[in-house]
């Protein structure tokens, strides 16, 4: 059986025994895979430090023919982002992409571009640009137990500093502005590559061209999009949204990842495209509301 080589970020790990680790990567040759590495433990093996979580790495791999796990037989680290362990907010939208990636695409099933957009957000979180567009929170400051690269394996990963969302002295903790406009973007990157891109143009029920709005408008989850005057009372999750978080939207879905919203208008488009993608994937999110901070 020939081995495959593949670019991958590695989305989930659990260890399998005292030496081999089963870890997911999302790669961009063949999509999600899952391999069992052998020796992946050891101090010294054919896998680098390759399997820190979010991690990038170059990997060959044995294809399993009748399912299972493939067998991992080299792990190389690519690229990493220690910066992300400086900033909570930062980390946590890091975290927030490989669940995407690991629960929200099917096996073998690739897709290039949403590989290349995770990329572009761990290296947008990774190498400052989301820290200086605020004054980060550093991860030392925040009454938190320590992080694990197991985070994602849990079913409740990492407990904020309070049940309320809040951090230090009461205040809510949201990311800064860069940072929900990054994740933002990739979500609809991941939504418009699971063939879910909300429409934003016509209404999502009647596909009626919806004319360019001069005020609120009704978008629903569920059905994918803006609602028209006419169907908009009759979808139950329907909400109402501003002109100028629609206008967002349609910026972010174009390409503008770094727009300036006011911070009502994030939280419009925050709250939108989180719900989105919890209806597409059938279920909130851990860690979204590690994003939202709600």
């Amino acid at each position: 059986m020939a081995a495959e080589r593949a670019l991958a970020i590695v989305v989930r790990g659990t260890d399998w025994s005292e030496t081999s680790r089963i870890t997911t990567l999302f790669t961009r040759e063949f999509g999600k895979i899952r391999a069992l590495a052998k020796g992946g433990r050891r101090l010294k093996s054919n896998f680098d430090v390759a399997f820190d979580l979010l991690t990038v790495c170059r990997i060959l791999f044995l294809r399993k023919a009748h399912g299972g796990l493939d067998l991992l037989t080299e792990a190389r680290m690519e690229e990493q982002f220690p910066a992300l362990r400086q900033n909570l907010h930062a980390l946590y939208a890091g975290y927030y992409i490989a669940e995407l990636l690991a629960d929200g695409t099917q096996d073998y099933d690739p897709h290039p571009p949403l590989f290349d957009a995770a990329v572009e957000a761990l290296r947008s979180l990774g190498m400052g640009k989301v820290a200086e567009a605020a004054d980060p929170t550093p991860l030392a400051s925040l009454a938190a137990p320590p992080l694990k690269r197991e985070v994602l394996e849990t079913e409740d990963p990492l407990a904020p500093p309070s049940a309320s969302g809040k951090g230090a002295g009461g205040v809510r903790s949201e990311g800064p502005p860069a940072l929900s406009a990054a994740v933002s973007a990739f979500e609809l990157v991941w939504l418009r590559e699971l063939g879910y891109s909300p429409r934003l143009d016509a209404c999502a029920v009647c596909e009626v061209e919806v004319a360019e709005p001069t005020g609120p408008v009704l978008f629903s989850p569920s059905a994918g999009g803006i609602l028209c005057p006419r169907c908009g009372p009759s979808v139950p999750d329907r909400l109402g949204v501003s002109r100028l978080a629609l206008v967002s939207l349609r910026a972010l879905a174009e390409g503008d990842a770094t727009p300036e919203l006011p911070t009502v208008v994030r939280g419009e488009v925050r709250q939108l495209l989180g719900q989105t993608v919890s209806c597409v994937l059938g279920r909130r999110p851990r860690l979204l509301r590690y994003i939202d901070g709600r």
